[in-house]
């Protein structure tokens, strides 16, 4: 959201912009691999609160930047932290999931989806009473401290069994060989790269490529964002009745299907309600996948778990890279028709799953 508001000001054309993202998404993915495995020698409460504040750094240097060294430098930053975090949080999921034997990922995930939905639509709201887009980096520091210190406060549950970092990397290393789980990877990685491309470039498409004013713009990545957490709310009862593999064989087709009327007009009822759609559909792709992997890897779910998140959160970074290449060559609208392209090829592995899982 305020994603378009930084480019026009820094005068970011879709291929410097998409460039950035990239570099960004490069140290992202070299931050989660290199010291990703931290999050088990310095304790989960020790590692969220280290990679919050450099997350929260990068925040604060985007609401600072004036020039396009700055802005890069930033996203380095501020990459490299989210990505950290987002490994730091997952891992406290899979702990939490083990512990209680529940099946609590899905209502996990719609929490962030519901931050979403609250953060698109109090930008919008804001921008729109003429609040600078600066302060209203400086203001998310804000919710992400009082998460972290709500966090680092409370109980958090041990994780099942502790590892050194060369243990941890041996016990990690054959997973990245199994065929199974790498579909699984593959199927999270479209999942995420979907939402990484909705997150950044639906805004700009709104705002920038249809001329939707900020308001109704932020109130179309609101409505992707609550569609994301409502599905993940309504997802547990889904899943029990149909089973993992056919809920990624009905959503891999509903996304491409909400995509392409998103981008085939430019009524706001058409473009809102396509992505009212996609992001129903989207919702419980990562969350099943993550369910997959623990089933593929009975007695080490955490293990494989961490396969999925460190493959898939690499789709989230680099599928807004691959939008901004595509969209200095052939526009904005059909870059985003990659995301239905995702969505078709979620139908294809979760096909090629069948061999491997129930339905």
């Amino acid at each position: 959201m305020l994603l378009a508001d930084l480019s026009r000001s820094l005068g970011l054309s879709p291929g410097p912009l998409g460039f950035a993202l990239f570099v960004g998404a490069l140290a992202s993915m070299l931050a989660m691999a290199l010291l990703g495995w931290t999050a088990d020698l310095l304790g989960r409460r020790t590692f969220i609160a280290a990679s919050a504040a450099v997350f929260g750094g990068g925040v604060a240097g985007l609401a600072l930047a004036e020039g396009y060294a700055m802005f890069l430098a930033a996203l380095v930053v501020l990459y490299a932290g989210s990505g950290l975090y987002d490994v730091g949080i997952n891992a406290v999921a899979v702990d939490l999931e083990l512990a209680l034997r529940r099946r609590l990922m899905s209502l996990l995930h719609a929490a962030f989806s519901g931050g979403g939905v609250v953060g698109a639509v109090s930008a919008g709201v804001m921008l729109s009473a003429g609040t600078d887009y600066r302060l209203l980096y400086l203001l998310t520091l804000l919710p992400l401290g009082a998460a972290v210190a709500a966090l680092c406060l409370g109980r958090l549950p041990d994780p099942p069994e502790r590892r050194g970092p060369e243990d941890g990397g041996a016990g990690r290393r054959p997973l990245y060989r199994n065929g199974p789980l790498l579909l699984v990877a593959a199927v999270a990685t479209l999942g995420l790269l979907s939402e990484g491309e909705m997150e950044h470039w639906s805004g700009i498409y709104l705002r920038q490529t249809l001329g939707f004013p900020a308001l109704l713009g932020g109130s179309g990545v609101a409505v992707f964002y609550g569609a994301m957490a409502l599905g993940r709310l309504g997802g547990a009862a889904f899943v029990a009745r149909y089973g993992n593999r056919r809920v990624l064989l009905c959503a891999g087709p509903l996304t491409a299907l909400g995509m392409l009327l998103s981008l085939a007009g430019t009524w706001p009822p058409l473009v809102v309600g396509g992505f009212l759609l996609v992001g129903l559909a989207l919702s419980l792709v990562v969350p099943v996948a993550f369910s997959l992997a623990g089933e593929l890897s009975p007695g080490r779910a955490g293990a494989g778990i961490s396969v999925v998140t460190t493959l898939g959160y690499g789709g989230f970074l680099v599928g807004p890279v691959i939008v901004g290449g595509m969209a200095e060559l052939v526009g904005l609208r059909l870059a985003l028709g990659a995301i239905a392209a995702s969505g078709v090829a979620i139908f294809f592995l979760a096909l090629l799953l069948g061999r491997f899982v129930k339905a």
